[in-house]
């Protein structure tokens, strides 16, 4: 019976503590990258910001999703998929003879 009881009292515990949700979407970006759920507050409008914008939150997300054992999480796939992209090494399409120059 004692077991029960101790079962119960650790189960209402658990309850207590934010959901995956909830820590996806709150206000630190970087715990986000650890929830199981996908966060629709840190997509990849708001990781092409802070890549664009090179600040540290960019900075500690990118090395945080490096590990392989991270790769998966979804919220890490959003900021690996924008680390993917480097805006600064798409060229614009050379113009098509006889278009000139427009």
């Amino acid at each position: 019976m004692r077991i029960h009881h101790l079962l119960v009292i650790g189960a209402l515990l658990s309850a207590c503590g934010p959901s995956q949700e909830q820590i996806a979407n709150g206000d630190d970006p970087i715990a986000a990258l650890a929830s199981t759920a996908k966060s629709s507050r840190y997509g990849n409008n708001y990781w092409i910001e802070q890549r664009d914008g090179a600040t540290d939150v960019w900075a500690e997300a990118t090395v945080y999703c490096e590990s392989a054992e991270r790769a998966n999480y979804p919220n890490c796939e959003t900021v690996r998929g924008v680390a993917a992209i480097n805006p600064k090494t798409v060229k614009d399409p050379p113009t098509q003879p006889g278009f000139g120059d427009f």
